[in-house]
């Protein structure tokens, strides 16, 4: 295992803060992504120590975090691979979260998902195709789009290295990609210790 992958479990494991925890591990998610040293499953599973962190940072009174549009796009995001993965305990659980993330949400303001959030969690995949049309249209434009009418949920893990919804959307098995490497073992093992 790589020195770097040492020391952030290290760092992990020193604070007590979780907004940093889940900083720090995203952090090893976008640059394992960035030089293709993680799989995309290997990504999603990191993702949940993130997504957890979070919400136990915007859920425990001790840290006074707060709701943000980004927080509901980052369980959006996990919900689509929780899909792609056919995770379905995981599926219920974000929606679950997703709903009480945008009641939490501090943001209130218009904007292209949050507008019909509860839809968007509710996509099965069958049923809500055009929704999924609408991110991956966001997606091939995001170039093109207004600063102001972000975040967008391309700007969100899995960020532009992945289309989940366009995965979605072709129906495409990755049943076959669901490996998971002995350092990405070894995180996951010792964070939950």
């Amino acid at each position: 295992m790589e020195n770097s992958t040492l020391n952030m479990i290290q760092n992990i494991k020193e604070t007590d803060n979780p907004i940093l925890k889940a900083s720090t591990l995203s952090f090893y998610i976008s640059d394992g992504l960035r030089n293709q040293k993680l799989g995309l499953y290997e990504a999603y599973l990191l993702q949940w120590e993130v997504i957890i962190n979070t919400r136990e940072w915007y859920m425990l009174p001790a840290w006074s975090g707060k709701v943000q549009i980004s927080t509901c796009l980052a369980l959006l995001n996990q919900k689509l691979l929780a899909h792609i993965f056919k995770d379905s305990s995981c599926i219920q659980l974000l929606r679950q979260w997703g709903m009480e993330a945008s009641e939490l949400c501090a943001e209130r303001r218009a904007h292209y998902i949050m507008d019909r959030y509860h839809d968007y969690l509710d996509i099965d995949c069958e049923r809500n195709e055009h929704l999924l049309k609408e991110m991956l249209h966001v997606r091939k434009n995001y170039d093109a789009m207004s600063y102001d009418d972000g975040p967008y949920h391309v700007e969100i893990f899995p960020y532009h290295y992945f289309e989940p919804e366009k995965i979605l959307l072709e129906k495409t098995d990755l049943s076959g990609e669901m490996s998971v490497a002995e350092d990405v073992e070894t995180i996951l093992t010792e964070l939950n210790i």
